[in-house]
């Protein structure tokens, strides 16, 4: 089966008023399908994202929320996996 894997950054916000993009596309979300098979090598991807400049937004207070979804394609037998991870951390610079 295929493992669906979806990451939105600052997901509260509506999509033309995100804060943080990923740095290739220019787009606030990332959406992968992964081919799972027994014995296969772990996969791994590596995002690198970017705060828009001050001057694009008007909300510099608000915390960037961070959420990665994994689900299982319906129908598959034995196996239940999903998940929704909310990562909030405070950083000051």
């Amino acid at each position: 089966p295929d493992l669906d894997v979806e990451l939105q950054l600052d997901r509260l916000k509506p999509k033309m008023s995100r804060r943080v993009l990923l740095l290739q596309g220019h787009q606030s979300s990332w959406h992968r399908e992964l081919m799972l098979s027994p014995g296969s090598p772990p996969q791994c991807h590596n995002l690198t994202a970017y705060l828009r400049d001050e001057a694009d937004f008007k909300d510099k207070l608000s915390p960037v929320v961070m959420s990665a979804a994994l689900a299982l394609p319906t129908g598959t037998r034995g196996l239940v996996l999903y998940g929704d991870t909310q990562v909030q951390a405070q950083v000051r610079g």
